[in-house]
């Protein structure tokens, strides 16, 4: 069976920020549809569109990386697909670029790129990275209805910086053992939770493994 397998890169900002995951997988679902395109389904008895949302963000983050993958069941121009899916996009949402990738591909995210906006400066906020950075363990607990989950964010912390606006920035670890959230990281660096809701947090990267080499012979 004929699979055309695409990547498509867009920004997330304004009140689109506050969409969650399964909102924003209805939203592409929909412009998908309305774009016309032979989309791919699943088989069984609740077929759905082949596509998913790569590292999805928590809800409140703006976004200048999001990845869509999806399929279509025909060959469509990857230039006609772009123009199609921008006409379909709400305010609040741009698409960036689309790549066409090979049916096996599938993004492996290994890191993610933040930087948060404090509201209020923080005088001693290197002093305070600092501290957190010298530390071998990072605790977290997130609650949850039934148990609470207990880990150490430290081993997800790549990079952590005060950059000269006064902001955070921060290259978090993601992968099959999870990853840390960017609130997480501001409370480990001694925010309050006022503080934490107030700050302005941009997803700036995704960044991926690179795929391996196709094996098959050229001509």
């Amino acid at each position: 069976m004929f699979r055309q397998r695409l990547r498509l890169w867009f920004r997330v900002e304004g009140d689109k920020r506050y969409l969650s995951h399964h909102d924003m997988m209805r939203l592409w679902e929909r412009a998908l549809r309305r774009a016309g395109l032979p989309l791919r389904m699943s088989q069984g008895f609740n077929p759905h569109l082949k596509m998913s949302l790569v590292e999805p963000r928590s809800v409140g983050i703006a976004s200048e990386a999001e990845i869509l993958e999806f399929e279509l069941a025909d060959w469509v121009n990857p230039e006609a697909v772009l123009g199609k899916l921008r006409r379909q996009v709400p305010a609040g949402m741009r698409i960036d670029s689309l790549d066409l990738l090979r049916p096996t591909d599938k993004a492996r995210p290994v890191a993610v790129v933040y930087v948060a906006r404090l509201e209020t400066p923080c005088v001693d906020l290197e002093e305070r990275i600092a501290r957190l950075l010298a530390q071998s363990e990072a605790p977290v607990v997130r609650r949850r209805p039934k148990a609470d989950k207990h880990l150490n964010a430290r081993p997800f912390i790549e990079q952590l910086e005060a950059t000269d606006g006064g902001s955070v920035r921060m290259v978090l670890v993601t992968g099959p053992k999870g990853t840390a959230r960017p609130d997480e990281i501001l409370r480990l660096l001694g925010l309050d939770d006022e503080a934490v809701a107030r700050a302005d947090v941009h997803r700036r990267e995704i960044r991926l493994r690179r795929a391996p080499p196709s094996n098959k012979p050229t001509a």
